[in-house]
């Protein structure tokens, strides 16, 4: 430099700006990307245990399924039914009335039978008895309070149905 000028002496070389870390277009897309997949990731996580939390609402309906003709479930007898679902009813003619059952113990799920002799459902598992309504009495379910679940049963005509509640989800 010459002095008092302020500008650089004509062979003196001349002075470059510090180079600092050069962050070009691979730098910016590589964490564009890198954000964008972060921003996935957690955004499904999220999503997912809101979906835990908070489930979708559901519309619950009750849909009337034929099961069988009466004369199919005689007095005394007991047939039976997959349900849609997946589920089994058992179908009895108690005498009184025809009563739809759930054929899964709610002690363990063990199957269980109708006695007709004794007029009453039993778990051969560990004892359960219930009364031809579904209700416990004897067993570990009656001394842990389940009772059998129970389906509504209409009679139209000849004819038997059973009343199965569904959920609709939006």
């Amino acid at each position: 430099m010459t002095e008092g000028t302020g500008t650089p002496a004509p062979d003196a070389p001349a002075q470059r700006p510090q180079a600092g870390p050069q962050r070009g277009r691979r730098w910016f897309v590589s964490s564009l990307i890198m954000l964008g997949g972060l921003a996935a990731s957690y955004g499904t996580a999220i999503l997912m245990a809101a979906r835990y939390i908070y489930p979708r609402k559901g519309i619950r309906r009750v849909r009337r399924v034929f099961l069988a003709p009466i004369a199919d479930v005689p007095e005394g007898a007991s047939r039976s039914y997959s349900l849609p679902g997946g589920a089994v009813a058992l179908v009895t003619n108690t005498g009184a009335d025809v009563v739809a059952l759930s054929n899964t113990c709610p002690h363990l799920g063990c199957k269980i039978h109708w006695e007709t002799s004794a007029k009453e459902f039993r778990c051969p598992c560990h004892g359960g008895v219930f009364t031809p309504d579904g209700t416990a009495t004897a067993g570990p379910p009656a001394q842990e309070g389940k009772n059998l679940k129970r389906y509504p049963v209409t009679r139209v005509e000849q004819n038997l149905f059973i009343d199965v509640e569904e959920v609709i989800q939006l």
